[in-house]
């Protein structure tokens, strides 16, 4: 399956879509509390803060990275299946604020929603 995901700036993005995610521990600011479904506001899906600053967009920890968080993520499919669910009804779209880089936590988290898509895995 083909099916599309798109990652949103959350400081780019002045109203969320309605069926978008918030993949972040606070809400924005800019936003109101109702402009997302209650249970579209993922807390816990990305990695530890603590992965995040030992990888800090360096390209040879990004295969151990995704290693560990993968690990995780498989370990916790209640965080993250609700996404997947999403993926194969139409578009995702994943609000952050993990910056633009080629190396962050959403683009990891991206990845691991595709293989687990192209598994077939149960959403």
């Amino acid at each position: 399956m083909n099916a599309s995901i798109r990652l949103v700036s959350i400081g780019q993005c002045k109203i969320p879509p309605a069926k978008g995610f918030l993949l972040s521990s606070k809400w924005p600011r800019q936003w109101p509390r109702a402009a997302l479904l209650p249970d579209h506001w993922l807390r816990r899906v990305l990695p530890t803060e603590e992965l995040v600053a030992w990888m800090h967009g360096d390209s040879v920890r990004w295969p151990t990275f995704c290693d560990i968080y993968w690990a995780d993520l498989s370990a916790n499919p209640a965080r993250w299946q609700a996404l997947l669910g999403a993926m194969r009804e139409g578009e995702l779209v994943l609000l952050h604020d993990c910056g633009d880089g080629q190396y962050t936590s959403v683009r990891a988290l991206e990845q691991f929603l595709r293989r687990q898509d192209e598994n077939g895995m149960a959403a």
